[in-house]
């Protein structure tokens, strides 16, 4: 099975040059790129509205993936987006709960809210009673932010997810590795905590420097990752779309 993860695509309301880049032309870039690769199920991991939670945009991203008949898709919000809307858009309304969107898809694979930065008491029994229901797979975790810091100081001291202790308790409850691909901090960057394995997935707008405390455009080639899960054997790699 293949998955195509796409995140932080910030797509703006309306064509406009942001930070040295035009969103939607990147967007639509990968969305090329991907269409010619075999896959089996897209994801795109938040922060699809550059201005939070814009409906408008979330129907112009739907238009274009439905456009480029694309493998089935799944979409999560990011702290850009509002939950309710994008559920609305994406025909997602029967996986909201309390204005959060988080859902599992057999065999293995959970998707989270992580809009505010965190997870609801109510979501977080669900990921346990989730997670520890499928103790003869790999746990297959979509979120936003990373649960855990990740090197980037800009986005550590000040976006970071707020329940990295609960995360990596609930994640132990499964004697499987559990697999978690998120986005958020706009760069390539992989860790393991315990039987945790965190892959961050580099943005469709620009990528974040990483040795700066203030923020700061390293490059703005956009990307996407590659997932590649064979008889559990799970594989992943990103590829930068370059003009």
């Amino acid at each position: 099975m293949r998955i195509i993860q796409i995140t932080d695509l910030h797509i703006y309301p309306e064509d406009k040059i942001i930070n040295g880049v035009d969103t939607r032309r990147n967007f639509l870039k990968v969305l090329e790129k991907v269409a010619a690769i075999h896959h089996d199920m897209l994801v795109l991991t938040g922060d699809l509205s550059f201005v939070d939670g814009d409906s408008e945009v979330y129907k112009w991203i739907k238009e274009k993936l439905d456009n480029f008949k694309l493998k089935d898709y799944y979409v999560i919000g990011g702290n850009h987006d509002v939950a309710e809307k994008l559920a609305e858009v994406f025909d997602l309304t029967q996986f909201l709960k309390d204005n959060e969107l988080y859902y599992f898809i057999e065999p293995n694979f959970i998707f989270l809210d992580t809009v505010k930065g965190y997870c609801s008491e109510k979501q977080l029994n669900w990921l346990e009673t989730t997670i520890t229901s499928i103790e003869n797979e790999k746990p297959v975790i979509f979120m936003h932010h990373p649960p855990y810091k990740s090197g980037v100081p800009h986005m550590d001291n000040k976006y970071a997810f707020e329940q990295p202790g609960l995360f990596t308790e609930i994640c132990n409850k499964n004697t499987n590795t559990t697999f978690v691909f998120c986005g958020h901090y706009h760069n390539e960057i992989s860790l393991m905590k315990n039987n945790v394995n965190v892959f961050i997935t580099p943005s469709t707008y620009l990528q974040i420097y990483m040795l700066k405390e203030d923020f700061e455009v390293d490059h703005r080639i956009p990307a996407f990752r590659i997932i590649d899960i064979d008889n559990k054997l799970i594989k992943t790699t990103v590829r930068y779309v370059y003009d």
